[in-house]
């Protein structure tokens, strides 16, 4: 994102065949006009292959555990408005949706969740 804001960014990998299954990263804090509004503390991507599957949610579960160990109290995260997969991780992980913003003629959605 070019932000110079310290982040981690962490490779999902399946025990049993070692294969890259996806990523997630998280930044430090959003104290950032672009992290702050839309890009929020991580975001993650599932290979395609492999999504539907439970992934994404174990990633962002064992990120929230990293989250915690930063002292990050409150965590911020976005999707897109048409991602209802990752809207329905996000919930299921806790997220508070607190409102819908436009960025660049497209559409997000704000989710709280609460390390």
């Amino acid at each position: 994102m070019g932000t110079n804001v310290p982040s981690h960014t962490y490779l999902a990998v399946r025990k049993r065949d070692d294969k890259v299954v996806g990523v997630i990263d998280l930044c430090h804090h959003i104290n950032h006009p672009i992290l702050g509004t839309w890009g929020g503390h991580c975001g993650y991507s599932v290979r395609p292959s492999e999504r539907g599957k439970g992934y994404a949610k174990e990633m962002l579960r064992l990120n929230l555990q990293n989250a915690k160990s930063m002292g990050i109290e409150k965590l911020l995260i976005t999707c897109d408005i048409e991602n209802v997969a990752s809207e329905k991780v996000i919930l299921a992980s806790g997220g508070v949706y607190e409102k819908t913003i436009d960025i660049d003629g497209g559409k997000m959605k704000r989710y709280w969740i609460t390390v």
